[in-house]
């Protein structure tokens, strides 16, 4: 009974693992939203504007990643950047000219993180 038991937990706990991973693109909205408004002060009116932009991008990007008619990676980040670069486009044209610098700070932070390889420590 004892073996069950820890069978049971050890499943339940590796499912709770699995799904605790997938964020879905509503949640991802959300928080750049949020994480834009204190950046950039965006008004509420901005922030329901951009919310629709963003979710919109989110799940774009999403279903271009999830394809699997499609296996050529350097295409998929093709799609993905050109998405990118038009959901810049509308968030400029939504922002004040104060808020217009610190979008694009935000803009080149996410383009140095992309080029940024990711790098694992060896143990030795």
């Amino acid at each position: 009974m004892k073996k069950l038991f820890l069978a049971v937990s050890a499943v339940l706990f590796s499912l709770t693992l699995t799904f605790a991973q997938e964020v879905n693109p509503e949640e991802k909205a959300k928080q750049t939203i949020t994480e834009w408004t204190s950046q950039m002060n965006l008004t509420q009116e901005q922030q329901t504007q951009l919310y629709d932009l963003v979710l919109a991008h989110k799940k774009a990007k999403l279903a271009i990643k999830a394809d699997t008619a499609q296996t050529d990676e350097a295409k998929k980040a093709e799609q993905i950047a050109a998405l990118s670069a038009e959901l810049d486009s509308k968030v400029d044209a939504l922002l004040t000219e104060e808020q217009k610098p610190l979008y694009a700070k935000i803009v080149e932070e996410r383009a140095s993180k992309k080029q940024a390889p990711a790098v694992t420590p060896q143990v030795q």
